[in-house]
């Protein structure tokens, strides 16, 4: 589903501004205000929007806490009614009725490209703000489900079952939790460039120097909140891997918060919306997208620092090493004999595998491997966590399945799990360890 509305949607931009070529519009505001309203229509498309939930796509500005803030939005992703402002097609709306927040720019260039950067990030800093108002003001329970979730998968550490027990967690696991908190439930910022870097390298390049040059003007919003969730140029992006939906973690566990791709803009930019339509009314969205996956390069490796901050380290590779092919696909996380056997004694044990003496002297005898590296192995496939003295699931349902050796795969996704099981011609014969986190 998400593969054919993607292909509407760019064939609908396409053709918008294919119309759009044939003008002389030599007035620029007016050509910019032709490229916001290919985008406003383009998304409020019926494939790319579910109707029934009252969502709209307008322009206008965000009230925080009853205050309008002054930056004009070209396009929003907006639940139910707004108040209209005055007589003109612009709207306001509380912050916490915006779900997406785009900047249109038809030549994304590097002065636009920091100038929209600055734009949303202050938007960033006022939700931030007015969350910590509610906090204290009307006791406010954030819900933390999928904040919870990215956590634990990046850390492979269990989270805090309530955002007020942020402060049993380290400082830098701290920053890390209160980060993936906002990212769930702030507005989605987008920076939609039609035309712009001609090379992924180009785009990813322009970012790093941006940060580099707005850290040494001592500037605010250069951190991971600041950092728009997608920014397109041509079908070059950058992707904010927040778990919404992608997750970036890197080889030796740091999360990798933005990555880049080279292919299917529109398709991304559906994809985000989508998850964030997913977050915001709690509804599984159509993705039937089979079992490919984006190819995405790291372009940053974040650290939280004792400080409260954060380390950010560009990965930068040449061009010529971006080059790659759009046919990756996903399959599940593959495990030995010791670890599928530490799972079904996890499972008869009601999701909880207990890190004790006896664990460490089984799996030494019977299998020849150690405890530690057992966990470590779990942990990386990204669906188990540590939770105290036990190894549990990070997913509500776990899908298990063993093979004649003893060996076996894990997900948590039974349909690519499905499908992946008819492509390799194996018997889709599973264990479903379900875990219900009271």
């Amino acid at each position: 589903m998400i593969k054919k509305a993607s292909e509407l949607l760019e064939r609908f931009i396409a053709v918008e501004v294919e119309k759009l070529s044939g003008v002389n519009m030599p007035h620029m505001p007016t050509l910019g205000s032709a490229y916001e309203e290919i985008t406003k229509q383009g998304i409020f498309q019926d494939y790319a929007i579910p109707k029934g939930l009252d969502l709209r796509v307008v322009s206008g500005f965000i009230s925080v806490t009853g205050e309008m803030l002054p930056e004009q939005i070209d396009c929003m992703l907006v639940h139910g009614d707004g108040q209209q402002y005055g007589r003109t097609q612009q709207y306001i709306y509380d912050v916490n009725k915006v779900l997406c927040v785009f900047e249109v720019k038809k030549n994304l260039k590097k002065a636009d490209y920091a100038d929209a950067i600055g734009h949303l990030a202050k938007i960033r800093r006022k939700f931030a703000d007015s969350f910590e108002e509610r906090l204290v003001s009307e006791g406010y329970e954030p819900d933390i489900t999928v904040a919870r979730m990215r956590f634990a998968q990046i850390t492979g550490r269990a989270a805090p079952e309530r955002y007020r027990d942020i402060n049993s967690l380290s400082v830098t696991d701290g920053v890390l939790f209160y980060c993936l908190v906002q990212e769930s439930l702030a507005p989605m910022a987008i920076i939609h460039g039609y035309e712009g870097y001609k090379t992924e390298y180009g785009l990813r390049t322009a970012f790093i120097d941006f940060l580099d040059e707005n850290k040494n003007k001592g500037g605010e919003g250069v951190g991971i909140p600041g950092i728009p969730a997608l920014v397109t140029s041509n079908q070059f992006c950058l992707v904010k891997a927040n778990g919404i939906p992608f997750l970036g973690v890197g080889e030796f566990g740091e999360w990798v918060p933005v990555v880049s791709t080279r292919y299917n803009s529109a398709k991304l930019i559906l994809e985000l919306i989508w998850s964030k339509i997913s977050i915001y009314f709690n509804l599984k969205m159509p993705w039937d997208d089979g079992l490919y996956i984006d190819n995405a390069e790291p372009l940053l490796i974040a650290k939280a620092v004792e400080e409260g901050g954060w380390l950010l380290r560009p990965y930068e590779p040449k061009e010529r090493d971006l080059k790659r092919d759009d046919n990756l696909c996903w399959e599940p996380a593959k495990l030995g004999e010791a670890e599928i056997s530490a799972i079904n004694i996890m499972a008869f044990k009601s999701g909880y595998l207990p890190l004790d003496n006896g664990m460490e002297i089984y799996l030494q005898e019977k299998h020849g491997v150690a405890l530690k590296t057992v966990v470590d192995n779990l942990v990386r496939t990204r669906e188990f966590m540590l939770d105290g003295d036990y190894v549990r699931p990070v997913h509500g349902v776990t899908y298990v399945l063993t093979a004649d050796n003893g060996a076996g795969f894990v997900a948590s996704e039974i349909e690519r799990f499905d499908l992946w099981c008819a492509e390799n011609d194996v018997e889709p014969h599973y264990m479903s360890m379900w875990f219900f986190d009271e």
